[in-house]
């Protein structure tokens, strides 16, 4: 689908937005939200994700360890000659041997230098204002002290429970705490019926799941069209099983009830559980938002969820337009990875900051996910990289939180691309000092000018927005400053446009952010 089409349909759906304030009741008079779409539509997205636009989270696991990618469970035990992972099992057999299963890495993820302290002071320092865990990803490992699943952190690798531990941490930072969940994949994750795994090692037998038809994992598209609405329905041969499905569940469960998470993030694939019961876990979460007395957020891919439900989640990608109802960005870090490896090809602080400011002049929010080592280590790149992207909020920060979309995102030639998983995404694309992103305060006195590319010394703009054709031409501009900068701003507005010169000095290395004050 492409994406003016997905804009097009959202913007015929219940615009999900709120301006309640965290410090009030959920609602005047609370809802008991039931298991249907109808009253789930009810929920309303909080104003405090509105206003926070970036948040953290992190692929870690018993995959860290091997540092192969987090498909390395599945991949090790496929058999083809072309695809993408085709590599895996042939380095296993060459490293580990034919011998050696997916279950034997466990203990070997220690994550003896994991201090969630020290992580939440990192995250805090970056900007970030809403952080967690992977919760639980696709090879039925699960972080927390969990009693459904037996194959936890605190029965075996770190004996730590470490979503309750970054639960503590981050909520005594003052940020939202994050979940995030991946184990509707699991569902034939493993192919148990090719005679290459061991389903018989002791204290194992359950590890690797139910058998399923060999064709099963791959009966379900991937990428954008991993949604159930690509048939609008599952085969009954390929559905998960009663014992998987409450599995499923109670694992969600367990997360909410223990560790109440702000927000409550999936991965695709929620289409091969029931409808019933995909209501039935959302509601739960909801109803225990109103227990709680705080605005919760769910969000979800593609077409899993009924429109409006949640918040929508696009893999990677962003909207090419602004949109008038509020969405999510997942990305990662690293260009091709969501997991530690040593070969990771990493964004600049740059790069991630020119993202923020985009996704957040179109109404999206960003959560970046990072990739700790097996160990509990933060890499030193990305440290260092998350630290920069802090100190450029630190200052600038008021172009991005708490702020709305303009009348319109932007203006400027540079293009993102299409991306795999909806929307468009921006590697390979390199941005001009004549691209520029507008986001606004709340109270519409302010307008927020970002340049996504540094400009010359000196070097002569022209915002066409704000021109005799644009439509900011009614817009009565009072004064125009630049963020970190002492010098005064030589600015214009006739009927080309708003005219700015760019500083002698420019206030930092990244994007250059305007501010520009309006009569209301």
């Amino acid at each position: 689908m492409k994406p003016y089409i997905i804009v097009l349909f959202c913007l015929l759906i219940i615009s999900c937005k709120s301006e309640k304030k965290d410090n009030t009741p959920i609602e005047e008079t609370p809802i008991t939200y039931k298991a249907n779409w109808e009253s789930l539509k009810q929920h309303k997205t909080p104003e405090w994700f509105l206003d926070a636009k970036f948040g953290i989270y992190f692929h870690w696991g018993v995959y860290s360890h091997i540092g192969k990618g987090e498909w390395y469970s599945r991949q090790m035990y496929e058999v083809k000659d072309e695809g993408w992972g085709k590599d895996i099992r042939p380095y296993h057999l060459e490293t580990y041997g034919k011998d050696v299963h997916y279950h034997e890495f466990i203990d070997k993820f220690t994550a003896e230098h994991f201090n969630a302290t020290e992580w939440a002071k990192l995250f805090k320092a970056s900007g970030a204002k809403y952080v967690g865990p992977v919760a639980e990803h696709c090879d039925n490992f699960s972080n927390w002290d969990s009693k459904i699943n037996i194959y936890n952190t605190v029965n075996y690798g770190p004996k730590r429970d470490i979503v309750g531990e970054l639960e503590k941490a981050i909520k005594a930072e003052d940020l939202k705490f994050v979940a995030t969940f991946h184990h509707s994949w699991e569902w034939g994750w493993y192919n148990t019926w090719s005679g290459l795994i061991d389903t018989t090692a002791v204290g194992f037998e359950d590890f690797y799941g139910e058998r399923t038809l060999p064709e099963t994992f791959h009966s379900f598209k991937g990428g954008h069209d991993a949604s159930g609405q690509f048939t609008g329905k599952v085969n009954p041969k390929y559905a998960p099983s009663k014992k998987f499905i409450n599995s499923w569940k109670t694992k969600i469960y367990e997360v909410v009830d223990n560790y109440q998470p702000d927000l409550l993030w999936f991965d695709s694939r929620l289409f091969v559980l029931p409808e019933k019961d995909r209501q039935e876990m959302v509601a739960h979460y909801y109803n225990k938002g109103v227990e709680w007395n705080k605005p919760v957020v769910l969000t979800y891919k593609n077409n899993d969820l009924a429109k409006g439900v949640g918040v929508l989640d696009l893999e990677k990608g962003r909207f090419d337009e602004k949109t008038e109802f509020p969405w999510l960005t997942d990305d990662s870090y690293a260009w091709a990875g969501w997991s530690w490896r040593n070969d990771l090809r990493l964004k600049t602080p740059t790069i991630i900051i020119q993202e923020l400011v985009d996704i957040s002049s179109k109404n999206g929010c960003l959560l970046l996910n990072i990739t700790p080592t097996g160990d509990g280590l933060i890499p030193e790149e990305m440290r260092n990289g998350l630290l920069e992207i802090g100190k450029w909020l630190n200052v600038n920060g008021e172009a991005v939180y708490a702020t709305r979309p303009y009348l319109t995102y932007g203006e400027g030639s540079t293009k993102l691309k299409k991306n795999h998983f909806g929307g468009v995404q921006g590697d390979g694309v390199t941005y001009k000092s004549s691209d520029f992103r507008f986001t606004q305060n709340k109270s519409k006195d302010a307008i927020y000018i970002t340049q996504l590319a540094l400009p010359e010394p000196n070097e002569l703009f022209v915002l066409k927005t704000f021109g005799i054709e644009g439509v900011g031409k009614n817009e009565t501009i009072k004064s125009v400053e630049l963020i970190g900068s002492d010098e005064i701003v030589e600015w214009n507005k006739t009927g080309q446009g708003l005219k700015i010169k760019a500083p002698k000095v420019l206030p930092n290395n990244h994007v250059l952010v305007y501010k520009v004050t309006i009569s209301v």
